[in-house]
């Protein structure tokens, strides 16, 4: 099977339509996709991000493929933390050959790495078309993630007229998200602080230049910028935000730099250019490790899922 999609990312305006239709607010949403999505929703050969979990596809699998799969590394009854290949579509691939619907339903994919077996929740008829429409762009995975949300009641428990600047206010939805673990990752403070950001920020003056980003741009571009230098293994410990500030300005130079071109800290043509040749090159994404998206969820829908992988 052919898993290269079209790489085509988010553009200007695609966050705020896709929180509109969520009923949201934007800073809700970008403050969700920041804590998150964590980056970009393709891989440096224009696959949607994916990450396939054997202890997944064990439990979507009868005896007998279950000890196939075990024996190539593909299958196992718990989850092993770290036991994670640097590119796990080589994995993917042996599964198919194996079950093609088990194996669709036991990876994740895309901006908001999205369980196979929640397909249904995402808008989709099965893990494999999930994928497939992943593959078209990140607006098409943003699409899927706000579906999901909806479904999911999320939209409810982020519905305008709260104070998100407060912690509390989070719980419900990213525990609905990451399962009973986000307290220990401490991911409705990291949404709080980032939402803090997002809404201070949305009455700045904005450049709208948008073949040349530099201090004060803000939007789907930066991001992109921010993503790709992600990508490369230059650092935001800031977070991925659309935000042109200092750190990506520093981020900037520092490639400029390290590639020989003129030091300015502007991304404009020349460099942009140049960020998309070095990633094209790149083998391994050094940008950080997926965020941990919680594998569960609820029992009737996940043996749902098993049957219909085994007898389809």
């Amino acid at each position: 099977m052919n898993f290269q999609g079209t790489g085509a990312r988010l553009q200007s305006g695609d966050v705020g339509k896709a929180a509109k239709q969520t009923g949201i607010e934007t800073a809700v949403l970008l403050a969700f996709l920041e804590v998150e999505a964590n980056g970009r929703g393709f891989d440096n050969s224009n696959r949607p991000k994916m990450l396939f979990e054997p202890h997944i596809f064990w439990r979507n699998l009868n005896t007998a493929m279950r000890s196939t799969a075990s024996k190539l590394g593909l299958a196992y009854a718990q989850w092993k933390p770290g036991a994670y290949p640097s590119e796990s579509y080589t994995r993917l691939s042996k599964a198919i050959e194996i079950h093609e619907n088990a194996a669709f339903l036991s990876a994740s994919y895309g901006l908001g790495q999205i369980m196979g077996f929640n397909h249904t929740a995402a808008g989709h008829r099965s893990a494999k078309e999930m994928f497939e429409t992943a593959q078209q762009g990140e607006f098409e995975q943003l699409t899927q993630l706000v579906t999901l949300m909806k479904n999911w009641g999320m939209a409810e428990m982020l519905q305008p007229g709260r104070d998100y600047s407060s912690p509390d206010n989070w719980r419900a939805a990213v525990s609905k998200y990451n399962g009973s673990g986000y307290e220990k990752n401490n991911y409705h403070v990291k949404a709080a602080l980032s939402y803090v950001k997002h809404k201070e920020r949305s009455n700045f003056p904005t450049k709208t230049n948008s073949t040349v980003l530099s201090k004060g741009s803000k939007g789907e571009a930066v991001r992109n910028l921010q993503t790709d230098l992600q990508f490369l293994g230059y650092e935001f410990a800031l977070g991925v935000d659309g935000r042109f500030g200092t750190e990506t300005h520093e981020n900037v130079l520092d490639f400029q730099s390290d590639h020989n071109l003129t030091q300015d800290g502007f991304a404009g043509g020349v460099t942009l250019a140049k960020i998309k040749s070095e990633m094209a090159k790149a083998k391994v994404d050094k940008s950080p490790a997926l965020p941990a998206f919680d594998k569960k969820t609820d029992w009737v829908s996940l043996v749902t899922a098993i049957i219909k992988g085994l007898f389809k």
